[in-house]
């Protein structure tokens, strides 16, 4: 599959245009920290980005949890993994996520769980996966249960490097950070679908991911 390098479309700028980790402590004092703080904030916004003609599949599987962006929710994912679920900012500027210290694909990591925009309401239903390797908990990760290190992804993960990368999509780097995205047609109600995968490389290696689905007008 061959991909053109594009600028961020904007409906995907917009995933990562809230500077959630600037407002004024509203439940808790603990930030999003890590990879997917940098998301969030803008801070992976100029990468390369590569559009990819298929939605990625909606689904995350966690032990014996199955995820999906827009169905479940941080309740969920708390009853069945513990932790604690923090919040920060409200209304279309809030975020809340749930974080685990935990050993991913033989890697120990940091793994995020995060629902945030309008979707971070009273359900909090999930809207971004994030996990980066790290030999310490970020703050606010709690120690996660061994049953958490079985999951899997429909995309590459941890586990795998650049030529995995470009075998899936095309194009990679083996330094940096690189987006690829998917955004849908407006559907009968005239909304659309959001997907961006953000991965952080470093010597051809990942050690950084981040899995975001939102709908939206």
């Amino acid at each position: 599959m061959s991909a053109t390098p594009i600028r961020i479309m904007s409906a995907m700028a917009f995933i990562a245009s809230s500077l959630l980790f600037l407002q004024p402590v509203q439940a808790d004092d603990v930030k999003l920290s890590g990879f997917p703080s940098l998301i969030l904030s803008g801070g992976t916004a100029k990468s390369t980005s590569y559009p990819v003609p298929k939605p990625f599949d909606n689904l995350v599987k966690a032990d014996t949890l199955d995820i999906s962006f827009g169905r479940t929710t941080l309740d969920e994912i708390q009853k069945q993994f513990g932790g604690e679920i923090h919040t920060r900012g409200e209304g279309s500027e809030s975020a809340s996520w749930l974080c685990y210290q935990v050993a991913l694909d033989g890697h120990a990591s940091n793994l995020w769980f995060i629902s945030n925009g309008e979707s971070s309401g009273t359900k909090r239903m999930l809207t971004m996966v994030s996990a980066e390797e790290s030999d310490a908990a970020r703050s606010g990760c709690s120690q996660g249960p061994e049953t958490l290190t079985e999951w899997v992804l429909p995309v590459p993960g941890l586990k795998n490097d650049e030529n995995d990368l470009q075998k899936a999509f095309g194009a990679s780097v083996n330094d940096g950070i690189i987006r690829y995205s998917n955004q849908t047609r407006p559907d009968g109600k005239g909304l659309i679908t959001l997907q961006a995968l953000v991965y952080r490389l470093k010597g051809g290696s990942i050690d950084g991911i981040s899995f975001s689905q939102i709908t939206t007008k």
